[in-house]
């Protein structure tokens, strides 16, 4: 059976279980892309090396990342840092602070924190620190992950990120060529940021009827440390070494571009060895508990995409990606090809709910084909999608920095995800829109 049509029976089953709900997502990844890839004609040792292989992949690039900087923020949390930083603005700010001018902080820590270039790493960063505004305001959590990851969508253009550098290569062209064509593209992200604060707002408005603190919560603002007393683990008189170390962590990550593995591991045990001397062990538990749901989520991830993207070195089988990416050009009209990259570009949010977005870079190859035909460069071609593509990749179950995000903001992740689609494909939209009117959209 064609690999194409084999990657739409399992693409099938696992959006039924999605929407239906009915059978836990993780169950189905790890099940059935193994039972696919044999109905491709792997054996079991076959199959066996090639999820090995992706998971020894997905973990050096982004597992021990996730493991290590989940502990060490947890541990951050569980000092009582933020929450000191977050009772101290307010006290400063007081009654001028409302809901607008924490989405707009939510916005611009979370673009300032993508100068790592690394989405988990972002979240790690901007979400213990305005989580804690969110609950005191009854703000939605949802708005915090969406705003954020709009924030990194139009930061997506920076040259050292994976995504452009992964992009560049399939586009064969240089990274420094590409982040400069996506820089316009970012840019056009702005109208699209503005109108999430509106429309976040009045929907809080209209719930709420108070863009303010809620009712009655005026004496939660009273002091600095008044949050910390049930917290056992609070460390207030520790706070600006656990800051210093902090910033340093910011600095190794975003300006010397340490490993991040080996930055999260320092922190964590400094973070643990001054702050936990004598409760060295607990803290550790404690801390480590929070990366296994991410951790099982992972591996059933790497199961989907080492099946997915399956295929003998010797090339005497397609992949499902390459077969699949065959399927679409023979079905796409003549009349729509010369827009074929534009289509997909506006059907991103929705196709990358269901399927890996490996697969919009397994098409560039045959986007660039296509439009070289009608003019366009390949540049003209790919830059479109490196800022773009990020709205969607927060918004799926299939990415696994999806549950880092949604674990910190404590979300549902299918709930969240079901929720804020509609409203990336919508911002999708109007960046779009923005480009064309700009110029910056050419077809």
């Amino acid at each position: 059976m064609s690999p194409a049509i084999l990657a739409l029976m399992m693409l099938a089953i696992i959006i039924v279980c999605i929407i239906t709900n009915k059978v836990p997502l993780n169950f189905v990844m790890f099940v059935v892309p193994v039972i696919f890839c044999f109905l491709l004609g792997y054996n079991l040792t076959e199959t066996s090396n090639l999820i090995l292989n992706q998971i020894n992949t997905v973990m050096s690039q982004t597992g021990y990342m996730l493991l290590f900087g989940l502990i060490y923020f947890v541990m951050l949390t569980e000092t009582g840092m933020f929450d000191m930083m977050v009772n101290a603005l307010i006290r400063r700010i007081g009654g001028r602070l409302n809901v607008v001018g924490i989405m707009i902080l939510t916005s611009v820590i979370g673009g300032i924190a993508y100068l790592t270039a690394n989405m988990s790493t972002t979240y790690l960063i901007c979400f213990p620190i305005v989580i804690p505004l969110y609950k005191k305001f009854n703000l939605r959590r949802d708005y915090a992950f969406i705003l954020c990851q709009t924030a990194v969508a139009a930061m997506c253009w920076l040259p050292w990120g994976i995504g452009l550098i992964m992009s560049a290569t399939m586009a064969n062209t240089n990274a420094e060529s590409l982040a400069a064509a996506s820089i316009p593209w970012g840019l056009c992200f702005i109208p699209a940021i503005i109108l999430q604060w509106v429309y976040f707002a009045y929907q809080h408005q209209k719930e709420h009827q108070t863009l303010g603190l809620p009712e009655g919560s005026q004496d939660e603002l009273g002091t600095a440390v008044s949050d910390l007393k049930d917290k056992p683990y609070a460390r207030p008189h520790l706070f600006w070494f656990n800051f210093l170390v902090f910033i340093a962590v910011i600095v190794g990550l975003a300006y010397f571009k340490f490993p991040s593995y080996l930055v999260f591991i320092a922190a964590a045990i400094i973070t643990s060895l001054v702050n936990y001397p004598k409760d060295f062990n607990d803290i550790w538990n404690k801390a480590g508990g929070t990366f296994f749901n991410v951790f099982i989520m992972l591996l059933a991830i790497c199961f989907y995409l080492a099946v997915f993207n399956a295929a003998p070195e010797d090339g005497s089988r397609l992949s499902m990606v390459a077969s699949l990416a065959e399927l679409l050009e023979s079905i796409f009209p003549v009349f729509l090809m010369r827009y074929m990259h534009l289509i997909l570009l506006i059907l991103a949010v929705p196709l990358i709910y269901f399927i890996p977005y490996q697969l919009y870079n397994a098409l560039y190859p045959l986007l660039i084909s296509v439009g070289a035909s009608f003019g366009l460069t390949p540049i003209m071609v790919i830059a479109p999608f490196v800022c773009n593509l990020a709205l969607a990749t927060s918004v799926t179950p299939m990415n696994s920095s999806t549950y880092v995000g949604t674990t910190l903001c404590e979300l549902e992740t299918n709930d969240y995800t079901k929720y804020a689609a509609p409203i990336m494909f919508v911002t999708n939209i109007v960046v779009i829109a923005t480009a064309w009117i700009f110029g910056v959209l050419q077809i």
